[in-house]
C-alpha cells in the first residue's frame, strides 16, 4: 500500500484549504456560527461581505448573478478557520512575530494588493497572515514526527466511498470486508491494507487530507489522488509521535508554504476537535474536509464520521 500512496507527487496537489457552545445554538438571530463557546456575529459576516463586494469586480458580478451567498460562505469559513487557528495557537503556546506578518504583506505589494482576489479586506489580511504563520509553525512541529496507523481501502466512485465510510461509522466490523473486496489499481497493486503506518514525509500527496486532522477512531473518505480518479476510505486507529528520519528537516524547508499551511490547518483541526462547530442554517453547514461552508451535508467534499460508543450489556 505504501507504494500506492507514494506514487502521487507533491507538486501540483491542489490546496484551497486556507479559508475550519451549543447554548441555544447558532440559529438565533445574532449568530452566523458558533465555534465552541465563541459566537461569530451575523453583522460581522455581513459587513465583511459588503467590503468584498465593494472592492472586487468578480464578487460584484456574483452579486448581480444572485450568488451573494457564495461570498458570504467564504467570509464565514474564514471566520471559523481563524477561530481554529487562534485556539490552536493558544493551546500550543505559539506567538507570531508581527514583523514577519508585516514583511509578508509588504512582499505582496501591501494590504490592498494582498487582499485582492480574496475574501479578505485591508484589515483582515493581516489577521489571515498571522493565521498562515500559525499553521506553518504547527506543520513544522509535526511534519517529520507525526505518524498515523490506518486501515484503508480505495474505490473509484465518490458516492460509493462516502456510503461505505458511513457504513463503517455505523458498524466498524464492516471495514475488514470492504478491505478484502477492494479492487486493485490499474497497475495491479492492492489498494487496501490494515495497520498501515503513514507519514507525510513518505506520502506527501496526503499532506492536505483529513487523515491528520482527526482523532483515532474516526472514519474519513477523500480523493486519493489529484485527479480524484480514486477515493480512499480510512479508519484512523492510532496517532503516534516518532523520531524524524535524517534529512527530513531539510525537506520541510523546501515544501511550498501553502502546502505547509494546509497541513498545519489539519493539525489545528485535531487540536480543536473538542470545539463543536454549528453554522446558522441560512448559510448551510460546516465542511471539515475542505474547511468551507457548504449549502447542505450532501455538498461536503468528503466524509468524516466517528463511530458511536456502544454500551456493554
Amino acid at each position: 500500500m505504501s507504494t500506492v500512496l507514494k506514487r502521487f507527487s507533491l507538486v501540483g496537489v491542489a490546496v484551497a484549504l486556507l479559508a475550519t457552545g451549543c447554548a441555544t445554538g447558532p440559529a438565533k438571530a445574532s449568530s452566523a456560527a458558533i465555534v465552541g463557546d465563541q459566537a461569530i456575529g451575523l453583522q460581522t459576516v455581513q459587513d465583511r461581505t459588503v467590503k468584498v463586494l465593494k472592492k472586487e469586480p468578480a464578487a460584484q458580478q456574483m452579486q448581480d448573478q444572485g450568488k451573494l451567498d457564495q461570498v458570504s460562505k467564504l467570509v464565514l469559513a474564514d471566520e471559523i478557520s481563524h477561530r481554529l487557528a487562534a485556539t490552536a495557537a493558544q493551546r500550543e503556546n505559539i506567538t507570531v512575530d508581527e514583523t514577519k506578518v508585516y514583511d509578508a504583506i509588504k512582499e505582496k505589494g501591501g494590504a490592498e494588493a494582498a487582499a485582492k482576489q480574496s475574501e479578505q479586506d485591508e484589515t483582515t489580511i493581516y489577521r489571515r497572515q498571522r493565521d498562515v504563520l500559525v499553521m506553518g509553525e504547527l506543520a513544522r512541529r509535526n511534519l517529520s514526527t507525526l505518524e498515523i496507523v490506518i486501515d484503508f481501502f480505495q474505490v473509484q466512485d465518490p458516492k460509493e466511498a462516502k456510503e461505505k465510510a458511513a457504513e463503517v461509522t455505523a458498524d466498524p466490523s464492516k471495514m475488514s470486508r470492504f478491505i478484502q473486496e477492494a479492487p486493485r489499481t490499474t497497475g495491479g497493486q492492492q489498494a487496501s491494507a490494515t495497520n498501515q503506518r503513514v507519514r507525510v514525509t513518505e506520502n506527501p500527496s496526503l499532506v492536505h487530507t483529513m487523515l491528520w486532522g482527526v482523532k483515532p477512531g474516526t472514519v474519513v473518505a477523500f480523493p486519493a489522488d489529484e485527479q480524484q480518479s480514486s477515493w480512499m476510505v480510512a479508519l484512523v486507529k492510532e496517532r503516534n509521535k516518532v523520531s524524524p528520519t535524517p534529512g527530513e528537516e531539510d525537506l520541510i524547508e523546501r515544501i511550498d508554504p501553502q502546502l505547509l499551511a494546509a497541513f498545519g490547518l489539519r493539525i489545528a483541526q485535531f487540536l480543536t476537535a473538542d470545539l463543536n462547530i454549528e453554522v446558522n442554517p441560512r448559510y448551510g453547514v460546516w465542511d471539515p474536509t475542505n474547511a468551507q461552508v457548504v449549502g447542505n451535508a450532501g455538498e461536503r467534499a468528503g466524509f468524516v464520521g466517528v463511530p458511536a460508543v456502544k454500551n456493554k450489556s
